[in-house]
């Protein structure tokens, strides 16, 4: 009941509050809840285009997707919904390629944590000893993270190719565990300027309880950037997640569901369409579901603190 009455004082409020604005104030923001709406219903438009198209017939899809005319293909099932296609999917990326939409699934699975674990560690553990440490090539260190970031990545795809062939852990897990240590990028700035502005009091309290640096960053600061961490967990599975062009040229006998997918798109062209619709749908799921998940903490504040007084 209790947050039954809040919600209603909320509406109430936010009611009040639109009714005490002028006249030019509610056309504006009348303007941009259309724009904004629009732009909602444009996002939302290719995913359940997507959703449909997994469900149709074979002989409907081209029809329906290759008018002609110039006019939008339109939502319809001319033969049934078909869940066919998901068992189709299974049965025919296994026929092409040995590893299966299961294999590549747990691919992504295995190839997205490592990921995600590593390089988010990694550039905390480099954020923070960057921002709480001063010592000799420190300054040079953090340049040359900032540098780093402006080298277009796909100009190096070259040179990092000859050195994993090479060094030997070319097409190997290894690969993957090695490239994510690097522990600058992106997740470094963000890792770097949160512990910056952290209090140094937190690991000065653990040195006077006879802790030291490896207690004072792994059991109080670390913890502290869990908000900031969970959020850059989040990129890092919806990038990985969807990575294709590393797995192509770095992995080529670990596909995972977006690489294998994207190999096989011509031979479901030849077979069954909706059947390539129905293996996006499933990888498309665990992004949306991890999202709709920590949406809250992906939106929210991050700058929260624990000091009191």
């Amino acid at each position: 009941m209790e947050n039954v009455k809040k919600e209603n004082k909320k509406k109430m409020r936010a009611s009040e509050t639109f009714n005490n604005r002028s006249l030019t104030e509610k056309i504006v923001h009348g303007v941009v809840f259309v724009i904004f709406s629009l732009y909602t219903l444009a996002l939302a438009y290719p995913l359940l285009f997507l959703l449909i198209k997994s469900f149709q017939h074979p002989d409907d899809f081209y029809g329906l997707f290759y008018k002609g005319d110039g006019v939008p293909p339109t939502f319809y099932f001319a033969s049934g919904v078909r869940p066919q296609n998901y068992i189709d999917a299974f049965v025919f990326s296994e026929e092409r390629n040995e590893v299966g939409l299961l294999g590549m699934l747990f691919n992504s699975i295995w190839y997205t944590g490592v990921k995600i674990v590593l390089s988010t560690l990694m550039c905390a553990i480099t954020g923070y000893n960057l921002s709480k440490y001063k010592f000799p090539g420190s300054e040079f260190l953090y340049g040359v993270a900032i540098f780093s970031m402006t080298i277009p990545i796909i100009g190096t795809n070259g040179s990092l190719y000859k050195l994993a062939s090479d060094a030997g852990f070319y097409n190997t897990p290894l690969f993957v565990i090695l490239t994510s240590l690097g522990g600058f990028g992106f997740n470094f700035l963000v890792m770097h300027g949160y512990f910056k502005n952290m209090s140094w009091s937190y690991a000065e309290a653990v040195f006077l309880d006879g802790g030291g640096h490896f207690t004072a960053f792994f059991k109080v600061m670390l913890p502290q950037a869990r908000a900031s961490l969970v959020t850059l967990a989040i990129l890092a599975f919806i990038t990985n997640w969807n990575d294709y062009l590393s797995v192509l040229l770095f992995l080529p006998s670990y596909p995972t569901l977006a690489s294998g997918l994207y190999q096989l798109e011509g031979h479901f062209k030849e077979a069954n369409m909706p059947a390539y619709y129905a293996g996006l749908v499933i990888m498309v799921v665990p992004v949306l579901t991890v999202f709709t998940i920590f949406s809250d903490v992906f939106m929210g504040n991050l700058s929260v603190g624990g000091l009191k007084g």
